[in-house]
């Protein structure tokens, strides 16, 4: 801990507001000089927090639920869903989750994180009772006493109390906001302030020399910048503020694809990138400096709010992968739209569709990123499918390459598996796992793109992914592909190139094609996690459809003699299969799977049903094609039916059932009478 002499030192004290703790500097009056530098913190009208101290306590009648805060008095702490006994006397370095499959170093990290302390503060702040503040004064004193500063940044080998991240989330949230909060308290003594603001200086300091990358340097960056920009006293705060801004610019260019995504590529972790560039935005502004960003600070975040519109489900909600869950953009995009007028589409999907103006696209391609949206149109009943043939991620990572989400008729009907807390256990290993995702495993094993760390991100300078994406009016079209090996070591050599085929505003084609580069048999599965409580599997045309009471997913494979097919629900010994999150539950997943040498492939007919319908097609049958191209005729109750072909390349010469093409795929729409309606849908 800084002391008294040190922290004085470290302040400009040739500023004239601070003439009067420079006296008793200079006299050697420490007990002066401390009630002098409190005096005019408490005096200062600047620099400005989010909110006035100087407003409150505000005392609400009736008296506001404070059942939360009133257990942290007790020591109790709340995470995970769970309380637990911090004892009378709190061990900052303690850690109450280590034992079996649950063990997790976040509990730790959490606890140094001190979100608590903001239930605490906010009780005092509506109740006005002295005993919420004291706890708050007491509990940050406490853990200043016990976690002085490391000479080393605390990340690896791990010291939760100075880890940067759990540093900077102090610094650069709850420890302003809980301070600012419990200001007017009686709690806040001259010699608690004092030290409070040390331990901030020391943040910095740490903060200052241990930047890392990601979401992490980030939160660590907005930190620095926050303490800068709230202890302008300081010698150092310019510098502070100088590379806080510096790191945050270059994060900019270099860390978010230009298509809008932190390269991360997990929701959770770029809305908390997006909300920190924001914060010192908004932190700037407040306090007059703008002018210590760069000219294009501002321009080089309308691309991440953009993502957040065109990947938007018709549920308001943005898809999660990887290390994320499904989450709202609202709040954001209510904060893009100050800065951005001129994107009433910002305001539309923030105001789900009361005010602003509608997206101008429908289906959108994210060519760096690597997710591409499929979408009917912009209404609550809307069909919606997210596509994800991007890179693996910086960090937060699945092995879900090829993985698909969709929604339809106001219900999502295939889902993430989620996240789950980053432990041990097997759920843990599930939900990181391909098997935990709807793309394709082999031999029972999963993708493994993290062991080929060169291949994570894009190389900087960014260039746009390989993938082939066709948008047209009446259908939508996109191919990826996953070549980086399956099983521990990459020694599975198989490549899947998926390609999916939206008909407009109806249905989507799948088409799943798996090349080897040996001669031996291998297992494929094909795997759709289902949102629906069951489903159920024909055993004879091998159809899997979900039994919701409302809108429903028929998923109609193109039948070979190899299929096979199942339906797994929550099993819990390994391999696990069949749950997901938000709230983790049992869920139906549809597995099918072959046998087979060579070049194979899955073609299935995805077909969501709304409320109250019935599924209108009859059947999926094989069309005779070459060994490069897979067909299929989709028959309709009505009697009409659609031919569709999908061709490894275009420009060759093909014939499927009595059609010729040389596109590369291509459907056709035959009526009741046998006759060809319209041109073909095709590409090129």
């Amino acid at each position: 801990m800084l002391t008294d002499e040190e922290f004085f030192t470290g302040l400009n004290l040739e500023v004239s507001s601070l003439k009067e703790v420079r006296t008793a500097v200079e006299r050697g009056d420490t007990s002066a000089a401390v009630e002098a530098f409190a005096r005019y913190f408490r005096l200062r009208k600047s620099p400005c927090w989010f909110f006035d101290w100087r407003d409150g306590p505000r005392l609400e009648s009736p008296r506001p639920d404070t059942e939360h805060a009133d257990r942290y008095l007790k020591h109790e702490w709340f995470w995970n869903g769970r309380w637990f006994d911090l004892g009378e006397d709190i061990d900052w370095s303690s850690n109450q989750m280590t034992e079996g499959e649950s063990a997790t170093i976040e509990w730790n990290a959490a606890l140094n994180r001190h979100y608590h302390l903001l239930v605490l503060a906010e009780a005092y702040w509506r109740t006005g009772e002295e005993k919420y503040a004291e706890e708050v004064i007491t509990q940050m004193l406490d853990w200043i006493k016990k976690s002085p500063m490391i000479d080393y940044s605390g990340n690896s080998p791990y010291h939760y109390a100075w880890e940067t991240l759990n540093t900077a989330i102090r610094a650069g949230n709850t420890w302003f906001n809980a301070l600012y909060r419990v200001m007017p308290s009686r709690a806040v003594t001259d010699r608690a302030l004092i030290t409070i603001l040390k331990s901030l200086v020391e943040h910095a300091r740490h903060l200052d020399e241990y930047p890392t990358r990601g979401n992490w340097l980030t939160m660590e960056s907005a930190a620095l910048f926050t303490v800068g920009t709230m202890l302008p006293e300081f010698k150092e705060s310019a510098v502070w503020r100088r590379h806080a801004v510096e790191r945050l610019h270059m994060q900019m260019k270099e860390q978010v694809y230009p298509d809008g995504l932190e390269y991360e590529l997990a929701l959770g972790y770029n809305n908390f990138v997006l909300r920190n560039f924001m914060n010192v935005l908004e932190l700037a502004k407040l306090n007059g400096r703008l002018n210590e960003l760069p000219e294009d600070y501002v321009s080089n975040l309308e691309r991440m709010f953009n993502y957040l519109v065109y990947a938007v489900m018709p549920n308001w909600l943005v898809p999660g992968l990887n290390d994320s869950g499904n989450a709202s953009p609202e709040e954001l995009l209510r904060l893009g739209y100050k800065y951005f007028p001129h994107r009433e589409d910002f305001l539309w999907v923030a105001t789900r569709g009361m005010d602003g103006r509608r997206p101008q696209k429908t289906s959108v391609a994210f060519p760096y990123s690597g997710h591409y949206v499929m979408r009917s149109g912009w209404d609550k009943n809307s069909l919606y499918l997210l596509f994800d043939a991007g890179p693996f991620g910086a960090g937060h990572q699945h092995e879900d390459k090829l993985h698909i989400v969709l929604y339809a008729y106001g219900r999502q009907l295939l889902l993430d598996a989620g996240n789950y807390m980053y432990d041990r256990s097997r759920w843990r290993r599930y939900v990181l796992s391909t098997r935990g995702h709807n793309t394709v495993r082999v031999d029972g094993c999963d993708q493994n793109r993290r062991n080929r760390r060169e291949t994570w991100v894009l190389p900087y300078p960014f260039k746009p992914l390989p993938n082939l994406w066709v948008s047209r009016e009446e259908f939508d079209y996109v191919e990826g592909t996953y070549d980086s090996g399956y099983g521990p070591e990459n020694l599975i050599n198989v490549t899947h190139r998926r390609a999916i085929f939206f008909v407009k505003p109806r249905y989507w084609i799948i088409v799943d094609t798996l090349k080897p580069q040996d001669e031996k048999e291998h297992e494929y599965e094909s795997i759709f996690h289902l949102d629906a409580d069951s489903a159920k599997l024909d055993p004879e045309d091998k159809t899997v459809i979900t039994l919701n009471s409302d809108t429903n997913l028929a998923i109609l494979p193109l039948k070979t003699p190899e299929l096979k097919a199942e339906v797994i629900k929550g099993r819990r010994e390994e391999p696990v299969q069949g749950w997901a999150g938000k709230p983790w539950r049992p869920i139906p997943t549809a597995i099918y799977r072959k046998r087979v040498s060579g070049t194979t492939r899955f073609l299935m007919v995805l077909y969501p049903v709304p409320p109250g319908g019935s599924l209108p097609v009859v059947g999926v049958e094989p069309l005779e094609t070459g060994p490069d191209a897979a067909a299929c005729l989709i028959r309709f109750l009505d009697g009409s039916a659609h031919a569709f072909i999908y061709a490894d390349k275009g420009g060759v010469p093909r014939r499927y059932g009595s059609f010729e093409t040389e596109s590369k795929v291509e459907l056709r729409k035959i009526t009741p009478e046998g006759e060809v309606k319209g041109k073909p849908l095709s590409y090129p």
